[in-house]
């Protein structure tokens, strides 16, 4: 169940630039035109193999939730 709209909003928008930088190299051909689509799964390029980059976006998706829901529910003004 999603808490916050604020780290909703923040997963959507890093799982949309990735989606981007994944499908980019599909229209230019050079050498390094994937390379946003990797740098998006960091840090976890090095601990998974390269056929489990999505892994490693699950993951950072997973903690970019949990910090925006943490810092929003910190400043949100009501009582728990």
């Amino acid at each position: 169940m999603m808490w916050s709209r604020t780290a909703a909003l923040g997963v959507g928008l890093y799982l949309l630039a990735f989606l981007s930088a994944a499908i980019y190299p599909w229209f230019d051909r050079r050498i390094f035109s994937g390379l946003a689509a990797v740098l998006l799964a960091w840090p976890w390029v090095d601990y998974f193999p390269s056929s489990a980059l999505l892994v490693g976006v699950a993951l950072n998706a997973v903690i970019i939730y949990a910090v925006l829901a943490s810092i929003s529910r910190a400043f949100r003004r009501e009582p728990w």
